[in-house]
């Protein structure tokens, strides 16, 4: 997937100039997938795209996130943090895995697969909280 910086000149003459999103839509067989947008004159226009290139924007939203607030507000050490609402734990078909769900309380999910290094530094985080009452030092 190729990334440039966008000006007001690379726009094309084709792009669809979304202001707000609108409505989405999935095809019976999951197959497709149309976003709706409204546009700056009124009108409003639709993007529709195969599954797969969801999954493609679902991993580069958080990307695309960051390099709007880093762009915006010059400051390298921004990110979008969202309040955990929900957090469940499951295991995952994977003995030695862990499935970890966080939801936020407007609907936003997501979920991520755990294994033993992972599940390290988390307890390794938690003991550091239980230990001193402070924020937790980073770990990877």
């Amino acid at each position: 997937m190729k990334t440039d910086a966008m000006t007001d000149e690379s726009l094309q003459r084709d792009d669809i100039i979304g202001q707000d999103l609108l409505s989405f839509d999935v095809a019976v067989d999951g197959s497709r997938f149309r976003m709706s947008f409204s546009q700056p004159d009124g009108s409003s226009a639709s993007l529709n795209l195969p599954s797969d290139c969801l999954r493609a924007l679902v991993m580069t939203l958080p990307k695309m996130m960051a390099e709007v607030l880093r762009a915006q507000y010059k400051d390298e050490s921004l990110r979008l943090v969202y309040p955990a609402h929900m957090v469940r734990v499951e295991q995952a078909s994977e003995p030695s895995t862990l499935i970890l769900t966080l939801a936020t309380p407007d609907g936003f999910e997501v979920s991520f697969a755990l294994g033993g290094r992972q599940l390290q530094t988390l307890a390794a985080a938690h003991a550091s909280i239980r230990r001193t009452g402070e924020a937790a030092p980073v770990f990877n």
